[in-house]
């Protein structure tokens, strides 16, 4: 895509906040806001290969990229969380070049639904850059091929270190097959025309992960990001990431590509910290921005987490953002407030809606504003010290854990940071309470803890099932059957349909364009 015009053939729709602006006369392909979507049927031309001129340029692309426009705060992909809900929202707070959240390459080329589902664009989305995961060659090159209208690069995903993605044989469980990942960037290279990168992390050994760069670079990577964690780093033994590990990549291949940093950017100034460390021309953050996505912005890194929540689902409405992307937001930007009431917690585990989510938000924010008032001098405590440590102070994970969970904050697994520093003393965790009571519960039942825990996670998805049920529809105008929700027309799907196709009318909810289709070509055949 060249950044002007949404191209010929795609699926486009208003985002929430046009709908409100359908007095300008502005056509669907003309609003950089205006959402766009990949065709279910799209058929691929014969590739082609690229000449050495185009092998080039895809080469300088990304360094003349992030030097012309100053590119050092980066949004990392994650499943389900990048979406472009929160790409827009973060990039509204600093971040300026942004991933996709990881799609699967196989399911992506095969899948005209899941293609569909899987990317939603936007024009001021930009730079962008879509990340695939695969472990066939053709597979990866065929998705490439498909995004080439739509962004500024493709990325393979060698970093994810997750069980699904062994079992999967993708992410960083295929770092052991160098040239296997050689050979998927080398024909995305020759036969692409958008620049390939790769998102790696660190190997056991130093000279081993020099090496494995190197290849990349040979094979056709313009540009790596690396994380500066091995794969068994995750969960609870995650730990810090080694910034001289990454520093090692920048000088065997820095001169060649870019190289972009990932790990340990939890508060604002980490990022100016991390490329002095490590030589990096950028910076990616992803776990940090989950719980902050304010921290690339110096002036407003640590603001009330219910404002920060509550301005996400603006966001979330305006870009049609899944019930499960928002309600993994609200958990992680809320998590210390969720863990202080609880009941709030299990509503955001129910819910379906948008404006539901806001309800909980609107409640959250009415409790902790009676906790800021009694904790004012905390507050200003915990503002001074976060200032501190923006100032180059270390920072004591057990110190920050211990300010008020009204702010936003750095997310420590419990492993990092002493028990104590969490609760008071004779106090028990949040984890320790709900073991006792699945403890017991298990021993009224009878049964195993495991067994236990499984028929509560029964019970839970059960909760969610009636809670949507119990949410009441408007009847169609037309036939009396259960309308559509948000639908313009007031009607079910098929009514609605006819009612489109008939008076050529749009319906955003049902996703019907046929006044659009005067002026946006959409592919049907």
């Amino acid at each position: 895509m060249d950044g002007e015009t949404a191209p010929d053939g795609y699926e486009v729709e208003k985002c929430g906040e046009c709908d409100a602006n359908d007095d300008e006369q502005t056509t669907a392909s003309d609003d950089p806001l205006n959402i766009f979507r990949m065709p279910k049927r799209m058929t691929l031309p014969e590739k082609v290969k690229n000449s050495e001129e185009i092998i080039a340029k895809n080469l300088r692309f990304w360094r003349e990229t992030l030097e012309k426009q100053r590119i050092t705060k980066v949004l990392a992909p994650m499943v389900d969380q990048s979406e472009l809900a929160f790409r827009m929202f973060t990039r509204k707070y600093g971040a300026q070049l942004t991933f996709t959240p990881m799609i699967h390459a196989h399911l992506f080329v095969n899948d005209g639904t899941y293609r569909r589902n899987s990317l939603a664009l936007v024009k001021a989305d930009r730079p962008l850059i879509v990340q695939f995961c695969a472990n066939k060659v053709e597979t990866f090159l065929a998705a490439c091929r498909l995004v080439e209208d739509v962004c500024d690069g493709v990325d393979l995903n060698l970093g994810c270190p997750q069980m699904v993605a062994k079992r999967g044989r993708y992410g960083s469980w295929l770092q052991d097959e160098v040239d296997l990942i050689c050979e998927m960037v080398s024909a995305v290279r020759d036969y692409c025309k958008l620049p390939v990168s790769c998102k790696i992390r660190v190997r056991d050994d130093r000279e081993q992960t020099v090496e494995y760069a190197r290849r990349l670079v040979e094979a056709g990577a313009t540009m790596l990001t690396v994380h500066g964690r091995t794969r068994d780093m995750k969960g609870a033994d995650t730990g810090l990431a080694d910034w001289s590990r990454i520093r090692d990549v920048v000088e065997a291949v820095g001169s060649k590509v870019p190289v972009m940093a990932n790990g340990n950017i939890q508060f604002p100034g980490d990022v100016e910290r991390c490329m002095k460390e490590t030589g990096a021309v950028a910076v990616m953050s992803a776990e940090g921005l989950l719980y902050n996505p304010l921290i690339f912005d110096d002036t407003n890194a640590h603001v009330e987490t219910w404002k920060i929540a509550a301005e996400y689902l603006e966001y979330a409405r305006k870009f049609h953002a899944g019930t499960s992307a928002i309600r993994a937001h609200v958990f992680r930007i809320c998590h210390h407030s969720l863990l202080e009431y609880e009941d709030l917690r299990m509503r955001v585990s129910l819910e379906h809606r948008v404006e539901d989510f806001e309800n909980i938000v609107e409640e959250l924010g009415k409790r902790a504003r009676a906790d800021a008032e009694t904790g004012k001098e905390r507050e200003a405590e915990a503002r001074q010290l976060f200032e501190t440590i923006r100032n180059g102070q270390l920072m004591d994970a057990i110190e920050v854990s211990k300010q008020p969970h009204w702010i936003s904050k750095p997310y420590f697994r419990l492993k990092e940071v002493a028990k104590e520093s969490i609760v008071g003393e004779g106090e028990k965790t949040f984890r320790e309470k709900q073991k006792e009571k699945l403890a017991q519960a298990a021993k009224e039942m009878g049964v195993s803890m495991k067994q236990a825990r499984k028929r509560e996670r029964r019970q839970l998805s059960g909760a969610r099932i009636l809670e949507a049920k119990r949410t009441k529809f408007p009847p169609c105008a037309r036939c009396g059957q259960p309308a559509g929700q948000g639908c313009t027309n007031n009607k079910c799907k098929k009514c609605c349909r006819f009612q489109c196709k008939t008076e050529t009318m749009d319906c955003k909810s049902h996703r019907y364009l046929f006044a659009s289709r005067t002026t946006v070509t959409v592919a049907e055949n």
